[in-house]
């Protein structure tokens, strides 16, 4: 296995160490039951002992992987556990902006897969019930000799920049005065750049080039895989679709909307990196 170290101390391992301290993610639906105290500083994975309160409400168990050379498992609890004493219910998203990179991949994988086994339990081929794989992370049906994965969709994520300026643009359903980067899936066939440039010009009619690769992030909405880049404009007039983008403008390194995601999302970080960088060139 390979190291805590490289792996950022989480090894999505599908097969169980059989360690002695097992470790627990406790979830309700696709919010998390974390200890009260978790914003000061703890982490939202639980220990054997203080899950014990915990047990009598879990419905379904799933090994996720490994934390710091322990088993690490996702409880799926019933409702009646958000009574359950010195926890507190977090909403996945508001936990995603708020935690560490460790805790933010656990917590995606964990209602990944939870929310992939209840979509995949009867075979797309012969509609046979399908039954969970013993040694890895699989739904498998046994008439048609396959396995079913859990699926992850690749999307690219971008901030096109023009010098100083970075483009941020806002969905229709978002809250008002929310802005971030342009972002979609990559389509069949497409690589990675291409979508870029697919996806920057259907939306807000920009050219770009000087793609360059910042880092990638799981995302559970379902199950994305944000590829995340900074591009450069070729042209800058906007024109936004009206249909995904409602608006869109060119803003300043130092004077950014009020409202943009937090660092610990990709669209956050590739804003945080452009400032960043800006900032160091003045």
């Amino acid at each position: 296995m390979a190291s805590a170290q490289i792996l950022n101390g989480f090894h999505a391992n599908p097969k169980p160490l059989n360690t002695e301290k097992k470790l627990i993610l406790a979830v309700i639906g696709r919010d998390v039951l974390v200890p009260v105290n978790v914003l000061d500083g703890n982490t939202v994975l639980i220990d054997d002992e203080m899950a014990d309160q915990l047990k009598f409400f879990c419905q379904r168990s799933l090994l996720i992987g490994q934390w710091q050379g322990n088993d690490c498992q996702v409880w799926a609890l019933s409702t009646e556990a958000k009574a359950a004493k010195d926890f507190k219910l977090v909403e996945l998203r508001s936990l995603l902006a708020s935690s560490g990179d460790e805790e933010f991949t656990i917590a995606c994988r964990a209602v990944q897969l939870l929310d992939w086994q209840d979509k995949h339990q009867y075979c797309g081929s012969c509609g046979v019930v399908m039954e969970a794989s013993a040694t890895e992370h699989a739904m498998r049906c046994e008439p048609c000799n396959i396995n079913n994965y859990p699926r992850i969709s690749p999307c690219v994520i971008v901030v096109v920049t023009r010098g100083n300026q970075c483009l941020l643009a806002r969905q229709p359903s978002w809250p008002d005065g929310m802005f971030s980067t342009l972002a979609g899936f990559i389509e069949a066939g497409e690589s990675a750049e291409q979508a870029l440039h697919r996806e920057v010009y259907e939306e807000v009619g920009v050219e770009i080039t000087n793609i360059r690769y910042v880092g990638s992030q799981s995302w559970p909405y379902p199950g994305q895989l944000m590829l995340g880049f900074i591009a450069d404009a070729v042209t800058d007039e906007i024109v936004v679709d009206g249909i995904e983008i409602s608006e869109a403008h060119w803003c300043n390194y130092d004077d950014l909307p009020h409202y943009v995601p937090p660092p610990t999302i990709m669209s956050g970080r590739l804003i945080k990196q452009f400032v960043d960088e800006a900032s160091a060139n003045q």
